[in-house]
Order: C-alpha cells, then sequence, then structure tokens
C-alpha cells in the first residue's frame, strides 16, 4: 500500500468534527504558504568527523541519565561454584 492509499484511509476513518479540524489545519496552513516547498539547493551530507562530533556530543549529553540496570538472574538459581 502507498502512502497516499494509507492516508486516504485513514481520513476515511475521521468523524465530522475530526474531518473539520483537518480542513481548517490545511487551510490555515495554506494561507500562511507553508505549503510543501522545495528548496532551492540540495542539502550537503556533513563530514564523517562532523557527523562524529554530534554523536560524541549526543553521548555526553544522554550518559548517566538513566537508572535503567539489566536483569539479573535471581540469587536462589544461582549455583555456587568452587574450583577443585
Amino acid at each position: 500500500m502507498s502512502a497516499v492509499e494509507i492516508a486516504v484511509n485513514k481520513v476515511k476513518k475521521l468523524s465530522a468534527r475530526e474531518a473539520r479540524e483537518l480542513l481548517g489545519w490545511l487551510e490555515a496552513r495554506q494561507a500562511n504558504g507553508a505549503a510543501v516547498k522545495k528548496s532551492a539547493k540540495p542539502k550537503r551530507r556533513k563530514t564523517a568527523r562532523q557527523r562524529m562530533k554530534e554523536l560524541k556530543a549526543w553521548e555526553d549529553s544522554v550518559r548517566l541519565t538513566t537508572d535503567w540496570e539489566p536483569p539479573r538472574m535471581p540469587n536462589d538459581l544461582v549455583k555456587p561454584f568452587r574450583f577443585p
């Protein structure tokens, strides 16, 4: 199924109130000139060095921000092991 077909199916399932809100939103976007526009020149891909710098900055920003720990096996299931 194409993206257009999926969108049409979703719009068909909208209630009357939701459809009116969607039409109002679309009209407001067209009035503001926010319709789909193509950029004048294509975006340039960043160099590997720039991408790595951004990734490192992101990693530093999220490091130690979670308290999640990997699940551990319950102690009663673990058999003690001794070297002979």
